[in-house]
């Protein structure tokens, strides 16, 4: 076998041996630790603070959404007020972003609106 052969060899069975490394998106652990750290900061970066947020109730609704088979009339009223926490939130974001492109870094999402 040539030289060539060999190391053509090689180079094929280390790419089939090597597994591609996906990464996990963070958990909603991390979320939780990140929303904390955010509000122990003397400066909070309302940006952050409002994805965290919003990552941590999206994923927490997910999971209730899942079990909702046998669910009481209360559990359904709090499951509909997450969404609509979750829907408050991403209008939040929305809101930061635009701010942020008008050039106002780290407003802060409980402050009066502006528009007429």
């Amino acid at each position: 076998m040539s030289r060539y052969q060999q190391l053509a060899n090689e180079r094929s069975s280390r790419q089939q041996g090597q597994q591609m490394y996906y990464p996990q998106p963070p958990s909603v652990g991390y979320h939780l630790y990140l929303y904390r750290e955010q509000l122990a900061r003397k400066n909070v970066e309302y940006m952050r603070l409002s994805k965290a947020k919003y990552f941590i109730t999206e994923t927490l609704l997910a999971k209730t959404v899942r079990n909702l088979k046998a669910c009481s009339l209360d559990e359904l009223k709090t499951v509909n007020n997450q969404i609509v926490f979750k829907h408050k939130l991403k209008h939040q974001i929305y809101r930061l972003r635009k701010l942020q492109n008008l050039g106002i870094r780290n407003a802060n999402p409980q402050m009066e609106s502006t528009e007429l």
